[in-house]
């Protein structure tokens, strides 16, 4: 009895651990020129066959004052081979709101879209939509190619699927380097992507973007970024969990 139940207990304090070894979390601090103005984290969570990606943005500090960011997005993700089940993203970008989802099915993209008007919950626009799938996939798993094709290949395209368009997304890897973080030093591979996306809300691509890759953990440790609105640097602050998860997912 008394065997089992300090089996129940060590089970108990570790189960945490377990669960924290599944689960690997990344945090950045955006800066325009030495002012933070936003935060994120991304969490991935491996979930056997399938990878569970969730994030969140927001400004803060004189980033809030200008233009306030506030979006969280979530996404299911076939390992193998990897590919897309579920996008769930959410927006308010200065006065914009909007939630979309796509569902990945029988060769099909279904896209739920709602508008909102301005920041309020009334809607001022909803709609369902249906487009063939043809491996463009939503941006979560597109950011996950990204970071598997780049220690292939040197060069290449990334096919994605956002905002009821196909886009391709040519990339490069420039030169290699090590990049000092508040996370520790990294060994990187630079990338230069360019995503000419003509999206919706504030946060529209511009220019070239730049990013900084762990080669030991494919974790982005460092992001060069550029919007309509302006660019931002963003640094690796803290990470948290499985290091070794996105390298395992990604090498199979």
């Amino acid at each position: 009895m008394a065997g089992r139940l300090k089996k129940a207990l060590l089970f108990l304090i570790l189960l945490p651990l377990l669960s924290l070894a599944e689960e690997l979390t990344a945090c950045y601090r955006a800066y325009f020129f030495f002012l933070p103005v936003a935060e994120t984290c991304i969490t991935y969570e491996d979930k056997g066959t399938d990878l569970y990606v969730s994030s969140t943005v927001k400004t803060i500090n004189v980033g809030k004052l200008v233009k306030r960011v506030y979006n969280r997005g979530q996404a299911i993700i076939e390992k193998n081979p990897l590919s897309p089940i579920n996008f769930k993203y959410y927006q308010e970008e200065g006065e914009f709101k909007r939630y979309q989802e796509y569902v990945f099915k029988n060769g099909k993209i279904y896209v739920k879209e709602i508008k909102y008007k301005k920041l309020s919950d009334e809607v001022e626009r909803s709609e369902d939509k249906v487009y063939q799938y043809s491996n463009y996939v939503e941006p979560y798993t597109a950011s996950l190619l990204l970071y598997r094709d780049s220690a292939i290949k040197s060069y290449g395209t990334i096919l994605m699927f956002y905002d009821d368009k196909d886009y391709v997304l040519p990339y490069s890897v420039i030169k290699r380097e090590y990049t000092e973080t508040p996370a520790g030093i990294f060994n990187t591979r630079v990338v230069e992507v360019y995503p000419n996306i003509n999206t919706k809300g504030l946060l529209k691509p511009k220019g070239k973007w730049y990013l900084w890759l762990d080669e030991e953990t494919y974790i982005p440790v460092k992001m060069q970024l550029s919007f309509v609105i302006g660019s931002t640097e963003a640094i690796l602050t803290k990470v948290e969990g499985d290091t070794q998860l996105l390298r395992r997912v990604l090498k199979k």
